[in-house]
C-alpha cells in the first residue's frame, strides 16, 4: 500500500508540473513581446517610418474623405453715375445664389515625420506623435452644382449674370475647403479614423519584428504658443 501511495503522488506531481509547464510555456509566448522582448525600440520606429514612406511616395498619407456642402450668395450692385450722385441711384442688383457639393481628402503629412515621433510603450503600443490631421485635396462636383441668379432690373442680364455666376463658383470652390479645415477642427472623427488606417497599414509590419497584438494610438503635438503679453512698464 505505501508503494502504491508512492507511486500515486508522483503520478500527481508529475502530472502537475506538466500542467504548470505547459501554462507557463503559453504565458511565456504570450508574454514574451512585453517582458522579454526581442526587438528594440529602434527596430520598431525604423519599421513604422519605411512603411510609411514606402506606402506614400507623395509623403502624405491619405486617411479619410468627407462629403461636403458649400452655400455661397455672391452680390454685385451697380449705380448711375455714382461720381456724380454719390451711389443714390441703384441700377439693381444681380444676385447669384450657389450650392457645390463636393469631396474633401485628409490624412497626415509624413514630411516631417521622423523615428523620434515613433514610440513604442511595454505595453504594445505603438503611439506616432504627429502635428495634426489635415486636408490633402478638395474635389468639387461641379455637374452636381445647383445655381440660382438674379439680374437686377437695369443691367444686361446675360452679362451681368455670368460675371456674378462666375465670382459665386469660385467662391464656393474656395469654402468647400474652408469647410473641411473646420469639419477637422470640430470633429473626433477624423482622428480615430486615422487611427484605424494606420492600425490596418503599420500591424501586420509590427507584427513581423515581434510584436503580437501591436495597437497604435496617434498624439497630436501640442501647438507652441507664443508668449504675447505686453511686457511690464
Amino acid at each position: 500500500m505505501p508503494f502504491l501511495t508512492r507511486l500515486t503522488f508522483r503520478l500527481v506531481t508529475a502530472a502537475t508540473l506538466l500542467v504548470i509547464g505547459a501554462a507557463a510555456a503559453v504565458w511565456f509566448m504570450r508574454g514574451e513581446a512585453t517582458l522579454w522582448p526581442r526587438f528594440t525600440e529602434s527596430e520598431v520606429q525604423n519599421a513604422v517610418i519605411t512603411t510609411l514612406q514606402r506606402e506614400s511616395p507623395a509623403a502624405f498619407l491619405i486617411t479619410g474623405r468627407l462629403d461636403i456642402t458649400a452655400d455661397i450668395t455672391e452680390a454685385n450692385t451697380k449705380y448711375l453715375l455714382p461720381e456724380y450722385f454719390d451711389k443714390s441711384i441703384s441700377l439693381g442688383t444681380t444676385l447669384s445664389m450657389v450650392r457645390l457639393p463636393g469631396v474633401a481628402t485628409y490624412g497626415i503629412d509624413l514630411a516631417g515625420l521622423s523615428v523620434d515621433a515613433v514610440e513604442w510603450t511595454p505595453d504594445s503600443v505603438v503611439v506616432i506623435t504627429i502635428a495634426g490631421v489635415t486636408v490633402h485635396a478638395v474635389e468639387p462636383h461641379l455637374d452636381d452644382m445647383m445655381v440660382h441668379t438674379e439680374v437686377g432690373w437695369a443691367r444686361m442680364s446675360a452679362r451681368s449674370g455670368r460675371t456674378v455666376e462666375r465670382q459665386a463658383i469660385v467662391a464656393a470652390q474656395d469654402a468647400l475647403r474652408r469647410e473641411a479645415n473646420a469639419h477637422l477642427d470640430r470633429s473626433t472623427q477624423p482622428l480615430l479614423n486615422t487611427e484605424a488606417a494606420l492600425q490596418a497599414l503599420l500591424a501586420p509590419v509590427l507584427q513581423a519584428v515581434g510584436i503580437t497584438t501591436p495597437r497604435i494610438r496617434v498624439r497630436i503635438a501640442p501647438a507652441l504658443v507664443e508668449d504675447e503679453r505686453a511686457p511690464e512698464p
